[in-house]
């Protein structure tokens, strides 16, 4: 048998079997750190400007909500108020309103000194004045000059009885409150409403109050009877003589004949809920609405806006009697006014606030310090650098106005 030999041959080692050196693998892994470090700090960015935005979003919704309310209050203005007229004995509105401290709800302001007992005005009959307003005194620098607002209506409660109203149909004991169909506007049993009797005095229309102290100027609606809710004797009339009812709480005793609300800056205290978001700039305050209760004449508050700076109202007036808008005057311009002269020449209310949207921006720069807040010559110049504990942040906000128009068309009625 022949014996083969097997030969083994080596291979020759080439390039292309061969793997990557230490030093290629680094500079690979460098270059990969440089790009995640690059893509992370883009990522951040992008995760920081779609915060600002959905912020700014936030604040935009939560303004556009929050100042209807107000706007729709200061539209109602005056609404079911009794028109008392000047100087008349035949009344005395002597209602004690909020018994709210000095100070506890914004700094450098009584509420209490807008009861209609303490009207400021030459008014002996103290008939209650639609809207009135005054400047902050006596606080800390950067809430010095914020305004204050008070609004009476019947209907600016937080309660669906406060849109109720109707008037009485028929005469004597055949009279009834006239029902609509409706439940926005029709008064319900257990509504405290009170009535209006329309009268003409020295050839101008009146609207007194019925009844004559605390004890009988407001009415608890009955159960109906026989489909009639049928008021009380004191109500009725055998004249021709006309009856406006109007709804003012749904559980509770009337201390005074309508409603009442105050609008105010305010910074929450540090334990209070709701409390001033993180993102609001320092020293600024909330928007609050303060609904006056009857049953103790406290309050219940509701905020509205956040990072709150400044409020300032200005109204236009008809003070010649043309027809035409021919002053424009600060919060304390109504001050001095009587309710029937607020009624026939108050036009327009015009109420700026000082706000920022979103949160601190440190890639933003706002462009000045001082901003206009107000219109036509009234308000003033805010300076934010002054609002506590800002310091030069100020400037990483982005600030903004909003502006309230209003015409009190209900004032009337």
């Amino acid at each position: 048998m022949k014996r083969f030999a097997t030969k083994c041959r080596r291979i020759p080692h080439t390039g292309n079997h061969a793997g990557f050196t230490l030093v290629e693998m680094l500079v690979v892994m460098v270059i990969l750190v440089v790009v995640i470090m690059i893509s992370a700090g883009a990522f951040e960015r992008i995760i920081k400007v779609a915060g600002v935005q959905t912020s700014s979003a936030d604040s935009n919704i939560q303004g556009v909500v929050g100042l209807e309310i107000m706007r729709s209050d200061l539209a109602h203005a005056g609404f079911g108020l009794p028109w008392t007229p000047p100087g008349s004995a035949t009344f005395v509105h002597n209602f004690e309103e909020s018994q709210v401290a000095a100070d506890a709800l914004a700094n450098g302001i009584d509420p209490a000194a807008f009861n209609s007992i303490n009207n400021a005005s030459p008014d002996p009959s103290k008939a209650p004045q639609a809207i009135q307003s005054a400047s902050a005194s006596g606080a800390e620098a950067w809430e010095e000059g914020r305004d204050y607002l008070a609004i009476k209506a019947t209907s600016v409660a937080m309660n669906p009885t406060s849109k109720h109203w109707s008037y009485l149909d028929g005469i004597g004991v055949d009279s009834s409150i006239r029902q609509w169909g409706n439940s926005t506007d029709d008064v319900a049993p257990g509504d405290r409403v009170i009535t209006l009797k329309l009268v003409t005095r020295d050839q101008k229309p009146y609207r007194e109050l019925v009844g004559a102290s605390a004890a009988d100027f407001s009415y608890t609606v009955p159960a109906a009877a026989g489909g009639k809710y049928v008021p009380p004797a004191a109500y009725q009339s055998d004249s021709s003589d006309i009856f406006m009812v109007y709804g003012v709480s749904d559980s509770t005793d009337l201390k005074f004949p309508f409603n009442r609300v105050d609008y105010y800056i305010r910074r929450p205290g540090p334990t209070e809920r709701p409390g001033i978001p993180a993102r609001c700039a320092p020293g600024t305050g909330m928007l609050y609405k303060a609904n006056l209760r009857h049953s103790d004449r406290l309050v219940d508050q509701y905020p509205l806006l956040d990072c709150v700076a400044d409020m300032q109202v200005v109204y236009s007036l008809d003070s010649n009697g043309d027809g035409g808008v021919d002053f424009h005057g600060d919060e304390s311009v109504l001050a001095v006014m009587t309710a029937e002269e607020i009624r026939t020449q108050l036009k327009e209310i015009r109420v700026q606030i000082l706000t920022h949207v979103g949160g601190r921006d440190a890639n933003f720069t706002y462009p000045a310090s001082s901003v206009r807040v107000g219109d036509f010559g009234a308000g003033r110049d805010y300076n934010l650098a002054a609002l506590d504990g800002i310091g030069t942040a100020w400037k990483n906000y982005r600030w903004k106005i909003y502006t309230i128009v209003a015409e009190p068309k209900n004032i009337k009625n």
